[in-house]
C-alpha cells in the first residue's frame, strides 16, 4: 500500500477549553489564499444539535469575513460568498437525510420522504399497538398477560420502543424478553409499512437506513466514491455524543481513505478526519451515545490517529476549577485530566452548599427553594459584577445571567419550584419544559378541537359549558357548520378571536397555544377522525416539551435540566434538588451492554435480570451521573450555589464533605419586596393573566412564622373561595350559574357526591343575596379586586399570598378576608396587619386602610 496523506485527529476536549474555537482555527487552516471557495466545498462539519450548528457556522463565517476576505480579489470574493451559501454544517441527521435522498433509488425509497418527530412517531406505534390488540393475538397475548397487567405491558414494549434502536437490534437474552422483543419488532414492521404509505421516516429510520444503505446495498461503492470525490476533510463535533451507529456511518465515509486507493491517495493531497468531544460529558446513554466511541475510533484509526487534550478551562473562576478537581480527584478519567486555569481577568466568585439535614417533605423544600430564590436577590440587589466577554468588561449581574439547574424535572418538586419563583416575582423562563398536554390552556383548547370533530364527545362538551367562556352546545354546532367550508386552524383562529381569548395570556401561554395551531395546521388536508386521533393519543404523552419561549435577551433567570444546559454557561449557577443525582433502577425496565462484534448489545427485561447482569448495568448508570454532576458544575463561571435535602444519592457522597469548606450563608433579604411590589400594579389584566386557567384558585397565605395562623385548608375552602373569585368576576351572576359552577368544582377534586358540602355552598350563596352588605362586597364593581398576590417584608421575614378582596373608595383601601367558621376577629389582627403593609406597599398614594373579616357561612362581617 502506498503511502497517504491522510491524517486522524482526535481531540478530547474538556469543559470551557474552547472546543468551537479550536474548530474554528482548524477549518479556517484548510482554507488556501489560492482558492478558498473550491476548499470550503470540500469541508464536511456534523454537530450533534440544530444550536451547536448554527453557532459553529457563525463562527466560521466571522473568521473567514475578518481574516480571509479582506485579501481576495473581487472575482474571488464572489466565488467564496457562493460558496459561503453551500457551506455544509450540520447534524448528523440532516446528513443522512441528504445522502438518502441522494440515492434513495438504490433503497427503493422515495426520494420526496419528508421526516417526521418523535411526537408524530409515537402516534405510529399507538396506532400500531392498538391494531396489535385488535388483530386476533391472543395465542401471543394471553400468557403474557397472565404476567403482566395489560397496562404495565404496555410501558414494557414502549420502554424497548423508545430506546434508540441500536441497542434493542441485539440480542434478547431471556426468554420472556425474547417473547416481548418478538412483539416489538412485529410492531416495528406494521409502522414501516405505515409510514412507507405516506413516505415519511423519523430519526432513527434516518440513521439505520443510511447505515444499511452503506453497509448493505452492491452500490455502496459508487456512493462512497461520490463522497470520496465531494469531499476532503471531516469535523466531527461532540463526538462523545455520537452512538455507534452514527459513528459507523461516519467510519464508512472514509474506509476508503484509510485503505490508501482513490483519487485523493494516488494524488498525494490531504485528506483526514477531526473528532473533537469530551468523554467526560457523556450524558446521553438513553439516546445511545456511548462515551467509549473514542476508544473504537482510536482502534480503527490506528496508525493515522494523533491525540490532543484541551485541559485549559477559560470560563471558570479559579475557585471554581479547584473545587471541580478536588470533586473527581479520585474518579477515573478526571484523575488524568485535571483542569487548569485559562482565564487572564481576575474575576470575584463564591461557591457555597446548603445541605438540608430533614427527610423530604414539602417543608424541606419550601426552606431550600427560600434559600435558592433568597440568594437570586442577594446577588441582583448587591449588584454583584459579572465578567461579559462581548463587551470584554464588568457590569452588574442580570437575571438572564442565572441558570436554576436540576437533575430532573418530573415529580412533585418542580411545581413547588415553580410556585416559589411566581411568588416571589422573580422572572423566569423553563426551556424545554415537558407537560405541554398538561397546560390548562392546552386543555382547554382540546376540548374545543374535540368537541368540534367529534359529536359524540360529550366530556369535552361538559368542559366548554364549565369553562369561564360558558360555550353552550349551540356555539359549537355553529363551528361545525363552519369547518365545512374552511380548514380546521382557521376555524379555532376566529373561534378564539371570538371569545378575546388571547386577552390576559401569559407569554408562555401564547407560546403554546402557537405551538398547538402549528401542530393542527401540520395535519391540514387530514380527515377530521384523523386529526381527533391523533390528538387522543398526544393526549397521552406526559413527555411533550412546552413551546420554547427562551431567548438570550429576555432578563429572566433560566431553569432547565442538566441536560438541557449541556453547551450552556452562566455567570451563577444554582444547582438543586441534588438529593436526585442517583441511579434509580426501578425507572428502568430493561438492562442493556455493550458487547463486542457486530452485534451491538446485549439486552434483558429487568424481571429476568440476574443480579450481576442488574448491577453490572446499574454501575454503568452511575458513572453516567457523575458525569452529568460535571457537566452542571462546569456550567458556572463565577457563582456556583449547591442545595438539596441530605439523603442517599451519588451527588450528595460526591459534595457533601465540602460543605465545611463551602458553607451556605444566610440570606440578607432586605430590598425583596420591592422587585415584586413594584410590578403590582393597578390592572386588572396583569393581576388575572396567570389565574385565568389556574383551576381552582386558593387564597391564602403562606406564612413564614410559626403559629402566625393556622389557616383552614379545606377543599370546601378552596372551593368557597374560588366561587367567590368567580362572582367577584362577574362569572357567576344568578343562583342556577353558582350552583353549576360549584358542582364543578366539587366534580375536580372528586366531591361532587358530598351532599353536606353542596349545602354549604348553597347556603353562602343564599347569604350573600340576603345581605346587602355581603352582597355590595362580593359583586363585580370597577373599583373592586380579588385574589391580589402580595409580596412583603415584615421584621426581616417575608410574607407572600393573595388577599381575598380590596375596594378602592376615594382615598381608602378596603380588605376583606374570607373564613367559613366564625372565630374572634383578634384572631387575624397579626395576618391582617401583614395584608396592611402589602396593601400600603402596592397603592402609596391611598391615606387609609381598613380591614374585615368576612364570615361566608353567617354572613357576618366585623372590622379589625
Amino acid at each position: 500500500m502506498q503511502e497517504i496523506n491522510f491524517n486522524a485527529i482526535i481531540i478530547e476536549a474538556s469543559a470551557g477549553t474552547g472546543k468551537t474555537h479550536w474548530i474554528t482555527e482548524e477549518f479556517i487552516k484548510l482554507l488556501g489564499e489560492e482558492n478558498p471557495a473550491s476548499d470550503i466545498r470540500k469541508i464536511l462539519a456534523v454537530t450533534f444539535s440544530e444550536k451547536a450548528s448554527i453557532e459553529m457556522k457563525t463562527r466560521i463565517l466571522e473568521k473567514i469575513y475578518k481574516e480571509i476576505f479582506p485579501k481576495l480579489s473581487d472575482h474571488k470574493k464572489v466565488e467564496l460568498e457562493n460558496a459561503i451559501l453551500k457551506i455544509r454544517i450540520s447534524t448528523i441527521h440532516s446528513l443522512c437525510r441528504w445522502l438518502l435522498k441522494r440515492f434513495a433509488f438504490y433503497k427503493g425509497i422515495d426520494p420526496f420522504f419528508t421526516v417526521i418527530d418523535k411526537r408524530e412517531s409515537r402516534i405510529f406505534f399507538y396506532r400500531a399497538f392498538n391494531r396489535f390488540l385488535g388483530d386476533k393475538n391472543s395465542d401471543t397475548i394471553i400468557p403474557l398477560l397472565n404476567r403482566f397487567k395489560l397496562q404495565f405491558f404496555e410501558k414494557i414494549v414502549f420502554s424497548i420502543i423508545e430506546k434508540h434502536p441500536y441497542t434493542t437490534i441485539g440480542t434478547p437474552k431471556g426468554e420472556l424478553t425474547e417473547q416481548i422483543t418478538s412483539i416489538t419488532r412485529y410492531l416495528s414492521e406494521i409502522v414501516e409499512k405505515m409510514k412507507q404509505e405516506l413516505s415519511v421516516l423519523d430519526f432513527n429510520d434516518l440513521e439505520i437506513m443510511t447505515h444499511n444503505i452503506l453497509s448493505e446495498t452492491p452500490e455502496a461503492l459508487m456512493i462512497l466514491e461520490d463522497f470520496d470525490e465531494k469531499n476532503n476533510f471531516i469535523f466531527v463535533d461532540e463526538f462523545q455524543d455520537t452512538n455507534l451507529i452514527q459513528w459507523r456511518i461516519i467510519y464508512k465515509l472514509v474506509e476508503e481513505w484509510l485503505s490508501g486507493y482513490g483519487a485523493k491517495a494516488e494524488a498525494g493531497k490531504p485528506y483526514g478526519i477531526f473528532l473533537v468531544g469530551d468523554r467526560k460529558q457523556s450524558i446521553y446513554k438513553f439516546r445511545g451515545a456511548e462515551g467509549n466511541v473514542f476508544d473504537e475510533a482510536k482502534k480503527v484509526l490506528n496508525i493515522y490517529c494523533a491525540e490532543r487534550k484541551l485541559l485549559k478551562n477559560y470560563r471558570s473562576a479559579p475557585e471554581i476549577i479547584e473545587f471541580i478537581n478536588d470533586v473527581f480527584q479520585d474518579t477515573y478519567p478526571w484523575t488524568e485530566e485535571k483542569l487548569s486555569l485559562g482565564l487572564e481577568v481576575k474575576v470575584p466568585s463564591c461557591i457555597e452548599i446548603n445541605l438540608i439535614d430533614e427527610k423530604y417533605n414539602e417543608n424541606a423544600k419550601d426552606k431550600e427553594y427560600e434559600w435558592v430564590l433568597g440568594k437570586v436577590f442577594e446577588l441582583i440587589d448587591s449588584k454583584k459584577q459579572v465578567w461579559d466577554k462581548r463587551i470584554k468588561g464588568f457590569r452588574p449581574i442580570e437575571f438572564k445571567d442565572i441558570g436554576i439547574l436540576l437533575r430532573k424535572k418530573a415529580g412533585k418538586k418542580f411545581p413547588v419550584l415553580e410556585r416559589h419563583l411566581k411568588e416571589k416575582g422573580i422572572p423566569f423562563v423553563v426551556p424545554g419544559g415537558i407537560g405541554f398536554y398538561q397546560e390548562q390552556e392546552i386543555i382547554f383548547l382540546l376540548s374545543l378541537v374535540l368537541s368540534i370533530l367529534d359529536p359524540s364527545d360529550m366530556y369535552s362538551l361538559w368542559n366548554l359549558s364549565s369553562s369561564v367562556y360558558h360555550i353552550n352546545p349551540d356555539r359549537v354546532y355553529q363551528w361545525r357548520d363552519i369547518i365545512k367550508k374552511k380548514e380546521l386552524v382557521e376555524v379555532i383562529e376566529e373561534v378564539l378571536s371570538e371569545l378575546n381569548f388571547w386577552d390576559g395570556l401569559s407569554t408562555q401561554q401564547k407560546a403554546n397555544v402557537e405551538k398547538f395551531l402549528i401542530i393542527i395546521e401540520e395535519w391540514q388536508g387530514s380527515p377530521l377522525y384523523t386529526i381527533s386521533r391523533n390528538l387522543r393519543t398526544m393526549m397521552l404523552s406526559d413527555e411533550e416539551p412546552k413551546a420554547d419561549i427562551f431567548s438570550e435577551h429576555q432578563n429572566a433567570v433560566r431553569v432547565m435540566t442538566v441536560h438541557n444546559a449541556k453547551g450552556l454557561e452562566f455567570p451563577a449557577v444554582f444547582l438543586i434538588n441534588i438529593e436526585d443525582g442517583k441511579v434509580n433502577i426501578t425507572e428502568e425496565k430493561i438492562f442493556y451492554r455493550k458487547t463486542e462484534g457486530e452485534t451491538p448489545y446485549k439486552f434483558i427485561l429487568k424481571k429476568e435480570a440476574d443480579e450481576e447482569y442488574g448491577n453490572e448495568f446499574k454501575k454503568i448508570l452511575e458513572e453516567e451521573e457523575k458525569r452529568i454532576l460535571y457537566v452542571a458544575l462546569t456550567r458556572a463561571c463565577q457563582y456556583l450555589f449547591i442545595s438539596g435535602i441530605k439523603k442517599d444519592s451519588i451527588w450528595i457522597k460526591m459534595l457533601e464533605n465540602f460543605q465545611s469548606r463551602f458553607p451556605a450563608t444566610t440570606v440578607c433579604k432586605k430590598s425583596i419586596v420591592e422587585e415584586k411590589t413594584e410590578s403590582v400594579k393597578y390592572n386588572k389584566k396583569y393581576l388575572f393573566k396567570n389565574l385565568r386557567f389556574a383551576g381552582i384558585l386558593t387564597s391564602y397565605t403562606e406564612e413564614k412564622k410559626e403559629g402566625l395562623y393556622h389557616y383552614e385548608k379545606t377543599i370546601l375552602g378552596d372551593i368557597a373561595h374560588k366561587l367567590m373569585y368567580d362572582i367577584s368576576e362577574g362569572i357567576i351572576q344568578d343562583k342556577d350559574t353558582y350552583i353549576k359552577r360549584a358542582k364543578f368544582y366539587m366534580k375536580k377534586v372528586n366531591f361532587e357526591k358530598n351532599k353536606r358540602m353542596a349545602d354549604i355552598l348553597r347556603n353562602i350563596y343564599e347569604t350573600i343575596e340576603r345581605i346587602p352588605e355581603l352582597k355590595k362586597i362580593s359583586e363585580k364593581r370597577e373599583d373592586g379586586l380579588s385574589e391580589v398576590p402580595f409580596i412583603i417584608e415584615v421584621e426581616n421575614k417575608i410574607y407572600t399570598g393573595f388577599i381575598d378582596r380590596i375596594i378602592i373608595r376615594e382615598d381608602v383601601c378596603y380588605i376583606y378576608d374570607y373564613k367559613m367558621e366564625d372565630y374572634k376577629v383578634e384572631r387575624f389582627k397579626e395576618q391582617m396587619d401583614i395584608y396592611e403593609k402589602a396593601v400600603k406597599k402596592m397603592f402609596p398614594d391611598k391615606d387609609k386602610v381598613k380591614r374585615y373579616i368576612v364570615f361566608l357561612k353567617s354572613g357576618i362581617i366585623k372590622e379589625i
